[in-house]
């Protein structure tokens, strides 16, 4: 997948397109995308996703949502759908300031060359979210372009949105923000330096720097799979405050089981968030939390063979 983050930067192409910041590319993106790829596909468009760099609600209703995936991670997860071009662009006052009609003209048929454009029946652009469907596909019909609407994806009987999964992950309910995901929940970052006391208690842990503006689950103990390249390994990971030492800022870390060697700063790690063990809690010494510590990783252990059947 070719990824741009300009429109200067985009080749001249006729292109189907879609539109939106597709937080988590959940279920329901995915559903939409592989419309949007497969109808490309028999007309000879190149299935396009246009993206937003900031939240939308970051210039309009601040402050915005943390996110379900930041920038990176929206595009590796856009990459597996079978898109061939992501745009990325920055949510600015002056793009929320274009009617509906300046930027299906200026962005999608000028810069490009849209001949499709494919959306969430609830989806609407433009100053004052003027440009609904309907209004769209006025547009289309004047400017050369098909507009398809695509109904919503159900789990169960809730609809999948960003939103819902927002709540799930909030509430550490990792399982079923899963089952509306399509795939666990991603928490990337880069290993850093910590303050050591992992080792000291017996549990050596790598500690990650995460982008501020990445949704963190409830706080608390999860069992996991850290991701390395093309190495994994179960692990027991913590979410957290660490209130027994009397911290404030949040963490990001884990213990990798079977895990022997040591991985260098600088490295990215994806943690996958598998199952939610316990909530975060403090303890009144530093055996206590060694014998909670143990008994997390042996959770831990039964829960990922439980999983595995």
């Amino acid at each position: 997948m070719k990824v741009y983050r300009d429109l200067t930067e985009i080749p001249i192409d006729r292109r189907a397109v879609t539109v939106g910041v597709f937080d988590g590319v959940h279920l329901g993106h995915r559903a939409l995308l592989a419309h949007l790829v497969s109808i490309a596909r028999s007309k000879g468009l190149s299935p396009t996703v246009v993206t937003f760099s900031n939240h939308p609600q970051s210039v309009l209703n601040p402050p915005a949502p943390q996110l379900l995936t930041t920038v990176e991670e929206r595009i590796a997860l856009l990459a597996e759908t079978g898109v061939e071009e992501t745009l990325v662009l920055p949510f600015t006052f002056e793009l929320s300031r274009l009617t509906a009609e300046q930027f299906c003209r200026d962005v999608l048929v000028d810069k490009l060359m849209c001949k499709l454009l494919i959306v969430g029946d609830d989806f609407a652009l433009g100053h004052r979210r003027e440009g609904t469907v309907s209004r769209l596909a006025e547009l289309g019909g004047k400017m050369g372009f098909e507009v398809i609407a695509i109904s919503p994806v159900l789990s169960g009987s809730v609809r999948v949105s960003s939103s819902e999964i927002r709540n799930l992950v909030l509430r550490g309910e990792v399982e079923r923000a899963r089952e509306l995901l399509g795939t666990f929940y991603r928490i990337t970052g880069v290993v850093i330096s910590g303050a050591g006391r992992g080792r000291k208690l017996g549990f050596p842990t790598i500690n990650l720097k995460v982008a501020p503006e990445k949704l963190l689950p409830r706080y608390g103990v999860y069992a996991g799979r850290v991701r390395i390249g093309r190495e994994a390994w179960d692990a027991a990971a913590y979410v957290g405050q660490r209130p027994t030492f009397g911290e404030t800022e949040p963490v990001v870390e884990a213990y990798l089981l079977g895990f022997n060697g040591s991985i260098p700063q600088g490295t990215s790690v994806v943690l996958e968030l598998v199952a939610f063990i316990r909530p975060d809690q403090r303890f009144e010494s530093p055996e206590s939390l060694i014998a909670q510590m143990s008994r997390d990783v042996q959770a831990v252990r039964d829960r990922m063979r439980e999983l595995r059947g």
